[in-house]
Order: structure tokens, then sequence, then C-alpha cells
């Protein structure tokens, strides 16, 4: 069996994709009835928030966990 993507899955993405702050980096975004599980490897602390941020304005969203990975490289 696939699994789709939710509406709000793909809202949340395009909204990642399209917001300056965080096109560059590959979040997996992951929907429980409304409850959005960011996960993925980020640059900083402030590209966390950032992607945190974007994830909480889309339309539809009750609550955010972020799961990201900051990776800082040398």
């Amino acid at each position: 069996m696939t699994e789709t993507k939710s509406d709000l899955q793909t809202r949340v993405d395009a909204a990642l994709i399209n917001d300056s702050r965080t096109k560059d980096y590959a979040v997996e975004v992951l929907d429980n009835n409304g409850v959005i599980i960011l996960r993925g490897a980020v640059p900083s602390r402030e590209a966390s928030t950032a992607v945190e941020m974007v994830a909480r304005e889309v339309e539809g969203v009750v609550s955010v966990i972020n799961e990201t990975d900051v990776i800082v490289h040398d």
C-alpha cells in the first residue's frame, strides 16, 4: 500500500519550498490530524526555528513538533 501525502502536508511542503529562509532544506513533513512533524537536517538553530515558523503559518496546522537536527559543517 502506498502512502499518499495529505493536503496539509502538501501545503506545508509548498510553504517551505516557497519561503526564502527554508527553501534549501530537505525537511520531511508528516501530518497526524493537523499535528505537523518536521524531520531532517538543518545547518543552524535559526534554520530550525524558521522551518517551524513557516509550518505554523499554514492554515490547518494545529501544532508543530520540530524534530529537525542541527548539523554544523566545518
